[in-house]
């Protein structure tokens, strides 16, 4: 070994030891430790054979003593070839540097560089230096660079993650990754179903297949052959020894010929009977299900009849009255035509139930469209009149028009809305003109002067929790929680005045002042007709009187002139009563109005009352 060699490999010796030996002070093999760090000698370490290898083994027994690299240099002349002198090996082993033993992708539990199932090696890639291919690689894992995740040299990714195609493999057993490779392989990823198996194709079953094929070859071997060239050979068979070879071939194939053309007729003679059955049979199959659907249609019709709907109900006017109170058809219709809800009720507000959705309609933006309706415009109204005027349940009305309860809610409140909107713009104030020309004669004759004949009513409420409340709802009269309106009529019997409801507990006099009565345009000479207890003549604009029935006071009884005129204004007056009576036949107000109600209640009962105009009159002409 020159001279040169030997100090390039002591100076190795001296760095490993360094960097490796350095600070071990264990016992080791066949290695001598030094007293102190000063008498260690520049070189690493120089033993025989014997003390290398089992320092090697102890070495290598080692838990600890992983990712290391051993190289044995031979100095000098080979094991094979070593006679004389005593060979020297030199043990050189270095730290490799730390490699990763962990992925940065999400859900990536597994450590280390070995499956533990399948003793597989595992393999670590840096992320890559292209920009293009590095934002592919941190969109895929599912990762976005920030303060939490840093990409460095040390972060990497292993080969679980990549597809077999993406890796290749030296000769040496290195893995490495084929340009362009990005991870793929997710634990969210779910694997795709496996195919369906391609179907097995179709073969033709011998005995079709075998007549055509022999009647193809013969007839392109008569092509071919010439009718001379088979007269030659025949003339030549006939007169060589072949002849009766000859003729024994012929026979047999046309025996042959003649059995398969047999065979192939008998069975299309098979397979044409089996298709006339099959064609007699389908067709006395179609001719019963003909039958059959002639018998449900004729079944669908006289049901379609039973069914409760408006194009059922409005054929019977007796039907309507019941369950509209609409006289007949045609005043409904021009109820509906005046009210106009558009196309699909375009012109109807309806009702949202979210918060969210009455927000935006309220501000004007745009909500989502729901499901088209299942009812018509028409039918809507029609829904809305059952309850209006025999109270039926939203249940029992959302089972009659197979629609949910919720949805007869907010058709309800909707056209409940629309209605009070349209209906509150007619005028049912008459002119003076008007009342006289229509006034009956019992009005004519006694009181010419009434413009307008008023009474209280009351319907019955729940009964609110707050103790306040429910002392300004209840009613000594009703003895229970009421809802009070003023109602007005014209001696025809119409009405021309509505009040909103009021607490149970405010007076006759209170009423008429709040209900914005005393603001209508009466005239002078007018008179108002009511009970006892509208003692409200200080507060009648001027130039209005009032006629009520007279007070006993202080006498014992009353005088007969009292007494008729009591007797008088109570057979006109009766009127009113009747009137009112028309607006409770609204079954709706049959009840307990409950306290969930109370937002729509004042709505319903001014339509109801406008919708008492459409009936027929109380006094006859």
């Amino acid at each position: 070994m020159t001279a040169v060699n030997t100090g390039l490999l002591m100076w190795i010796m001296t760095y490993i030891y360094t960097v490796f030996i350095n600070g071990r002070r264990a016992e080791r093999p066949g290695l001598e430790r030094m007293k102190t760090r000063s008498e260690r000698p520049g070189f690493c370490l120089l033993v025989e054979r014997l003390d290398v290898e089992n320092y090697l083994g102890a070495l290598l027994e080692r838990k600890n003593s992983r990712y290391f690299q051993f190289f044995d240099i031979f100095l000098g002349k080979s094991l094979e070839n070593r006679k004389a002198g005593p060979s020297i090996w030199l043990a050189v082993f270095s730290a490799a540097s730390k490699m990763p033993t962990h992925c940065c992708v999400p859900l990536c539990t597994k450590k280390g560089y070995r499956e533990e199932e399948t003793g597989e090696k595992i393999s670590y890639f840096k992320f890559p230096t292209e920009e293009g291919l590095r934002k592919l690689w941190i969109h895929a894992i599912r990762r976005d660079e920030g303060k939490n995740f840093l990409i460095s040299n040390t972060t990497k990714v292993c080969s679980r993650h990549f597809k077999s195609d993406d890796l290749k493999k030296s000769f040496n057993g290195v893995v490495s990754l084929r340009k362009g490779a990005v991870p793929s392989v997710f634990a969210w990823k779910r694997s795709s179903p496996c195919k369906r198996p391609p179907p097995t194709p179709r073969i033709l079953s011998t005995a079709a297949t075998v007549p055509h094929n022999l009647n193809e070859n013969l007839s392109e071997v008569v092509e071919t052959a010439g009718s001379s060239e088979i007269l030659e050979i025949s003339e030549s068979a006939s007169n060589s020894h072949l002849a009766p070879e000859i003729e024994e071939l012929q026979s047999s194939t046309n025996v042959d010929l003649n059995s398969e053309e047999n065979l192939e007729i008998a069975r299309l003679e098979k397979l044409l009977a089996a298709t006339i059955k099959i064609k007699e049979e389908l067709e006395s199959e179609l001719l019963s299900l003909k039958e059959n659907i002639s018998f449900l249609e004729e079944k669908c019709q006289k049901l379609e009849k039973h069914v409760f709907s408006f194009d059922n109900i409005k054929t019977d006017d007796s039907l309507l009255t019941f369950y509209t109170g609409f006289p007949n058809v045609q005043t409904m219709m021009a109820l509906y035509e005046y009210l106009d809800p558009g196309v699909n009720g375009i012109n109807i507000k309806y009702w949202l139930s979210s918060q969210d959705d009455s927000q935006k309609a309220a501000a004007g933006n745009s909500v989502k469209q729901g499901r088209p309706r299942t009812l018509t415009p028409s039918e809507e109204f029609f829904l809305v009149m059952c309850r209006l005027r025999q109270g039926f349940a939203e249940i029992h009305l959302a089972h009659l028009f197979k629609i949910s309860q919720s949805t007869v809610s907010r058709i309800f409140i909707s056209w409940i809305n629309f209605m009070y909107l349209k209906l509150g713009q007619i005028n049912i104030w008459p002119s003076r003109k008007v009342v006289d020309d229509s006034m009956p004669e019992a009005f004519k004759d006694k009181y010419p002067s009434t413009r307008v004949i008023i009474d209280c009513t009351e319907v019955r409420c729940q009964m609110p929790s707050s103790l306040l409340l429910n002392s300004e709802l209840f009613s000594s009269y009703k003895n229970h929680t009421t809802l009070k309106a003023l109602v007005g009529i014209s001696p025809k019997g119409s009405i021309t005045f509505i009040g909103q409801l009021y607490t149970g507990s405010i007076s006759d006099k209170e009423m008429v002042e709040r209900s914005g009565f005393l603001k209508l345009p009466f005239e002078q000479g007018d008179s108002v007709m009511a009970d006892k207890g509208f003692t409200i003549e200080d507060v009648l604009p001027l130039g209005v009187s009032l006629n009520i029935p007279p007070f006993l006071g202080m006498a014992d009884q009353m005088s007969a002139e009292d007494v008729v005129k009591t007797q008088e204004i109570a057979s006109l007056r009766i009127h009113v009563e009747r009137a009112i009576n028309k607006i409770k036949n609204f079954l709706i107000f049959e009840g307990v109005i409950p306290l969930s109600q109370f937002g729509i209640v004042n709505q319903m009962w001014c339509v109801c009352a406008l919708l008492c105009n459409f009936q027929d009159p109380i006094i006859s002409a």
